[in-house]
């Protein structure tokens, strides 16, 4: 999928227009290595894309210098979800960590089962509705689809 990465913070700042604290920033960049990690392929372009919108996350909380970290842990990426998902406590920073999750998901085009699995675990521990999930869905999608 051609998505233009140098239009994240737009696209981010669209849909939190609010202050992001950098914590709640940490928290959403970890859900969305998760997310990057859901299917077991790393593709080139989803990594780029991960880093990129690992920057625009922390801009929106005053950090864009910050470099993206990647995580590692040895917790089990079902519970690190969850816990990560609970760390979030205001509704538009889970709305924020759903649609970046959802934003890298379907960066290489179709959603694996382990991806849908993720985004369903994802939406359940942020105790985003069905509705509300396919409405940010595709409000992601549709900002970043180039208008024809």
């Amino acid at each position: 999928m051609n998505i233009d990465m140098g239009r994240f913070p737009d696209i981010l700042r669209a849909q939190h227009p609010g202050p992001l604290s950098p914590i709640d920033a940490e928290v959403i960049v970890a859900i969305a290595q998760l997310a990057v990690d859901a299917d077991g392929h790393e593709e080139a372009e989803e990594i780029k894309m991960f880093f990129a919108l690992g920057k625009a996350v922390f801009g929106l909380a005053g950090m864009a210098e910050a470099p993206t970290p990647t995580f590692a842990s040895g917790d089990d990426d079902g519970e690190r979800l969850v816990t990560l998902a609970r760390q979030l406590i205001a509704v538009p920073s889970r709305e924020l960590a759903y649609s970046v999750a959802h934003l890298l998901t379907i960066s290489d085009i179709a959603i694996s089962p382990e991806e849908d699995d993720l985004l369903v675990d994802l939406r359940t521990a942020l105790e985003i509705t069905e509705d509300r999930a396919e409405e940010l869905a595709r409000d992601i999608g549709s900002a970043i689809t180039p208008a024809i």
